[in-house]
């Protein structure tokens, strides 16, 4: 399962139209960080009946509010006018898909468990971990007059990370209060299977000396992700390599939960898990596969930059992204169009909706739909128990049922194509989390 749920993400909130429930603390630049206020106009799945809608700022605690700085952003400063905009609905001419869906690399024994964790879980992960450890040791002993217990050393093998890691996983399913008494000869919290597969003292060893990147290389100007870049570059690599996506792509955060302390940590006061590192993955909508992640990292990038860096690997085979508002405006459609992708979202209100279009969203009735369209760009917006507006540039208008009937009226619920198959694609980021919550 991927790390977090969308239910954990956050919203970038001074591109919201509402005041803002929520503070961020740390030195975390907000420019690139979402917020979730802005995401009550989204409509997922909708039943059809008539029961009270919740949104996430419903539940949001007062906090204590501080001034912050606005940054503006390329998404927010899109300029629309009607003499661009046409209420002839043209259906795009879609292209063939240009990628090659698959397995890429098979595994020696397809029903062995083993052999497919191998693909992802090579040799090579585990020597430059133990190279990285055993340097990061040297470096250790060179500094330290006297040695300690822990530099009494022999050579780390792959076999000894192999048993470490497997340890720390075993730690996770039987909690003790310190991780020394997992070696406890106490009866009542005795844990066989750890003394026999290492000693206390090799395990200290190896988690004193834990490291990933050669401290030797970085200065001023390494990128916050340093000391855990290769790791994370290992994967994307497998991730990348192994196995090629279908054409629907989902793009979305997830969060991983962390207390520690970071200069790029994120706080959410309206979440279960408030302290976390935020994360943006590029994910097979069907499988939930992930493509490609970022760790964002309060550099002050903007969000054009960041969309383009995470797709990047995908760009140039008409790849459809379905993404939310957050991501979503008509100079970004515009731009990945020219890289032979294309898109489909909710989109603010604020991200390059014509005025013409803007106005009409006040008169609207339940099941209306207005839309907007230049060339291959399809702006609609859709009432149902709220606006709903969306952007695409894979649809047109055209509605089609959704499979399910009104509990009071016994009708067939209909709704616009685009928003079905976004209701459909979006869940790539976490298959498990919209299954249940759209019940």
């Amino acid at each position: 399962m991927n790390p977090g749920t969308p239910d954990l993400k956050q919203r970038e909130y001074e591109d919201s139209d509402e005041p803002c429930s929520s503070s961020w603390k740390g030195q975390v630049s907000p420019k690139d960080i979402p917020s979730e206020i802005e995401d009550a106009d989204d409509c997922f799945d909708d039943s059809g009946d008539d029961s009270t809608d919740s949104t996430d700022s419903e539940i949001i605690r007062p906090v204590r509010k501080r001034k912050v700085a606005v940054l503006s952003s390329d998404s927010d400063t899109d300029k629309a006018t009607d003499n661009c905009w046409s209420e002839i609905d043209t259906p795009p001419r879609l292209q063939m898909f240009e990628g090659h869906a698959g397995v890429t690399t098979f595994p020696s024994q397809c029903d062995s468990v083993p052999s497919v964790t191998n693909l992802f879980f090579g040799d090579e992960l585990f020597e430059m971990l133990c190279k990285e450890l055993s340097n990061y040791h040297h470096q250790t002993a060179m500094k330290c007059k006297t040695p300690s217990r822990t530099l009494k050393w022999s050579p780390v093998t792959q076999k000894d990370i192999k048993k470490f890691l497997g340890l720390i996983i075993l730690m996770g399913q039987t909690r003790k209060d310190s991780w020394k008494d997992y070696w406890s000869t106490d009866p009542l919290i005795c844990n066989p299977i750890f003394p026999q597969t290492m000693s206390l003292h090799r395990f200290e060893q190896i988690w004193t000396f834990w490291h990933f990147n050669d401290n030797a290389k970085m200065d001023s100007r390494s990128e916050r992700l340093f000391k855990s870049q290769p790791v994370l570059d290992y994967f994307l690599h497998k991730f990348r390599t192994i196995y090629k996506p279908k054409q629907q792509l989902s793009l979305d955060e997830g969060m991983i939960p962390w207390r520690g302390r970071f200069k790029f940590r994120t706080y959410n006061p309206a979440k279960i898990t408030k302290y976390s590192l935020l994360v943006r993955m590029v994910c097979e909508s069907d499988t939930g596969y992930i493509c490609n992640m970022e760790i964002y990292t309060a550099e002050g990038r903007k969000l054009q930059e960041t969309v383009l860096s995470v797709l990047g690997p995908y760009l140039g085979i008409w790849h459809h992204i379905y993404q939310d508002n957050y991501y979503n405006a008509t100079s970004t459609a515009e731009l990945l169009l020219q890289n032979k992708t294309r898109v489909c979202g909710t989109i603010r209100e604020s991200r390059g909706l014509p005025p013409n279009l803007k106005m009409k969203t006040s008169r609207m009735k339940k099941g209306d739909i207005i839309f907007s369209r230049k060339g291959d760009i399809l702006l609609l917006a859709w009432k149902d128990k709220r606006v709903v507006r969306m952007i695409s540039t894979i649809h047109d208008t055209s509605v089609s049922t959704t499979g399910k009937k009104n509990r009071k009226m016994g009708e067939n619920i209909v709704k616009p194509t685009c928003i079905k198959e976004y209701n459909a694609h979006v869940k790539g980021i976490d298959p498990l989390y919209f299954t249940f919550n759209s019940e």
